[in-house]
């Protein structure tokens, strides 16, 4: 038996279980603390982030049987691969599973936490109430993200985030562009083949599936007109291996905008008439790990995450416009 811990709205950890999925294996899932990580204090193992700190995340996997705990989606499925072989989610070449892992690695630190940095972004600017129902689930009042309590604890929980993934940041550090051009490169893979590597469904497939999830929820990318074959793609294999379709906060957002009428949908400083470059990486680089770009938020997160989140509602860039 494997026991994964989890955030159950995580695109990293919806890679995993899907891939366990896919194995056969006999699993059960934990449901982590997201602030306090508590569930996962006694496992020895962390993951070194992009700022030098170390610390527990999500997917982290126990296997009981063979005492092994690993972390980190990617490597998780290589473990999984190892010890649980067949099926197999890696090609038999040897050429072609290092593809694989590069495509893997390459997905996890671009389309993985960009994806994961604007999403979040998305649903602290038009609906902070739904990371109170995702984060503080058994809280008194906080947990139901449309009345008051829950409404200022989104919005705390927004600040911490703001500060956490560097929203404030998402025009500097061109997310938006680097994402489109991580899209564009996948479309432009799979506009003459089915799979991203070989004749047949590997992790690569798995993990670009797995983390379009909350591409599904920007506006921007979701009714971009060259990436609806990439989605009718992922759509494809949701259905081939019997995967949730929607999530759960994508179907909430959805209903608020539906309700409301309007979306943050156009980003000011990318206007159409200035989106000529559609230009894809010619190669998949490779890399060593995947990235975690997760920042550290200082001794008084709630106070200073806050005016964090003040500011990035006085400065998003991101335009309202009418929805669907």
């Amino acid at each position: 038996m494997i026991t994964l811990y989890q955030l159950h709205w995580s695109h990293y950890v919806e890679k995993v279980r899907w891939a366990l999925d896919y194995k056969g294996v006999d699993w059960a899932a934990v449901d982590v603390d997201p602030f306090t990580k508590r569930q996962m204090q006694h496992l020895q193992c962390k993951t070194t982030l992009d700022s030098g700190y170390e610390l527990h995340t999500v997917p982290t996997i126990d296997d009981k049987a063979t005492g092994s705990v690993v972390g980190d989606s990617s490597e998780i499925l290589a473990y999984l691969e190892r010890v649980y072989p067949t099926p197999a989610l890696y090609p038999a070449e040897a050429v072609e599973r290092e593809e694989v892992t590069r495509w893997m690695l390459w997905l996890d630190s671009t389309l993985g936490l960009a994806a994961r940095r604007l999403a979040y972004t998305q649903i602290a600017l038009e609906y902070p109430g739904l990371l109170a129902e995702l984060f503080l689930p058994r809280m008194a009042g906080a947990g139901d993200g449309r009345n008051f309590k829950g409404r200022l604890a989104g919005a705390l929980i927004a600040g911490v985030l703001t500060r956490r993934f560097r929203f404030l940041h998402n025009r500097a550090d061109r997310v938006f562009e680097h994402l489109e051009q991580c899209l564009l490169t996948a479309a432009q893979r799979l506009s003459s083949r089915d799979y991203l590597v070989g004749d047949r469904f590997t992790a690569a497939d798995l993990t670009l599936a797995a983390l379009l999830r909350p591409v599904m929820v920007v506006p921007f990318f979701r009714d971009h007109p060259r990436l609806r074959r990439l989605f009718d793609w992922r759509a494809t294999q949701l259905q081939d291996h019997r995967r949730e379709s929607h999530s759960g906060y994508e179907a909430v957002l959805h209903d608020v905008r539906r309700r409301r009428g309007w979306a943050l949908s156009a980003v000011s400083w990318l206007p159409a008439a200035k989106r000529n470059d559609h230009s894809t990486v010619t190669r998949i680089p490779t890399l060593p790990t995947a990235r975690n770009d997760q920042q550290p938020v200082g001794r008084w997160p709630v106070i200073t995450g806050f005016f964090c989140y003040v500011r990035l509602r006085l400065t998003c860039g991101l335009v309202r416009t009418r929805y669907p």
